[in-house]
């Protein structure tokens, strides 16, 4: 077991030179190999982006480093300059086997047992195609944010469904059969009440490519605030249930983005009350019946 090295109260230089460490290694000026009593480095943040020796280990899938620190879960809960955990990291970045370490208990997975979609990989959390993607993302995030160009009521609605978010949480909702032409949709188990926090629009948050969105069905603008290069969550192939959420030009739902631990999640929430057995709706938008050159069908209120 890695044992601490022990810092005598008032040394102040050893704790500098500690910091120091921590700082070169989140600059990759120095590698793992080179870091000695990691343990001694758990409890500083690096002067960059505030993260923490676990932060750094997700972001580098040191598993290693992982496993020993794993066991403290103030550790596993201390939020870097952005807002982000360790795990919100792991989630993120789809790094799976830090996520095995960091949380070994499996999440549960809303779809029912559906032939259809066994091909179709469940997200619980978006993730991000790469990591230069999640690095530009939040920088372009904070850019906005320190501008004032985030509407107030987007970083409200962040923290007022923190704990949803964080933690993928929705109302009872099942996937179901509606019919030939549409396929399958999306419907309560009970009762919403209106204003409720309802699912995250899950999938790849990508650098939106030409003509991605008019050729996709299931794919939708990911919101930075800032910043020429455009951004897209695809759930063509990777989503959760909100990816077979139906069309109606009356819906009852609106898509959100939300300012969350520094980045943008896209949340839907009921804007009126929905009755148990209704299904859940939300307006695509004209551009995306444009694109797709056909007539939408229409669900009476709650169908």
């Amino acid at each position: 077991m890695e044992q601490a090295l022990l810092i005598p109260k008032g040394c102040d230089f050893l704790e500098r030179a500690l910091q120091s460490e921590l700082d070169l290694l989140f600059l990759k000026k120095i590698g793992w190999d080179q870091i000695e009593h990691p343990l001694s480095l758990a409890r500083l943040t690096s002067s960059h982006k505030g993260r923490t020796l676990l932060h750094l280990a997700v972001l580098d899938n040191r598993l290693d480093i992982i496993q020993l620190l794993q066991s403290d879960s103030a550790l596993k809960n201390r939020r870097d300059a952005f807002g982000l955990t360790p795990l919100d990291i792991a989630r993120l970045l789809n790094k799976q086997e830090a996520l095995r370490l960091l949380q070994p208990l499996t999440e549960v997975v809303g779809f029912r047992d559906i032939p259809a979609l066994s091909q179709f990989e469940y997200l619980p959390y978006p993730i991000f195609e790469t990591q230069e993607g999640f690095d530009e993302v939040l920088s372009n995030v904070a850019k906005a944010k320190a501008r004032d160009q985030i509407p107030p009521e987007k970083i409200w609605m962040g923290i007022y469904f923190d704990k949803e978010i964080s933690n993928a949480l929705h109302p009872p909702i099942s996937i179901r059969y509606v019919d030939q032409e549409v396929g399958y949709g999306v419907f309560s188990d009970k009762k919403i009440p209106p204003c409720c926090y309802v699912g995250e629009y899950t999938g790849i948050i990508q650098a939106r490519k030409p003509k991605q969105l008019k050729e996709k069905n299931h794919c939708v603008r990911y919101t930075t605030w800032e910043g020429r290069k455009n951004y897209a969550i695809d759930a063509e192939q990777k989503g959760n249930l909100t990816r077979f959420i139906n069309h109606s030009s009356k819906p009852n739902l609106g898509l959100q983005s939300v300012y969350w631990r520094g980045i943008s999640r896209m949340i839907f929430v009921a804007l009126r009350e929905i009755r148990e057995g209704g299904q859940l709706t939300f307006d695509y938008g004209p551009l995306f019946w444009k694109h797709n050159a056909k007539i939408p069908k229409e669900f009476a209120d709650d169908f």
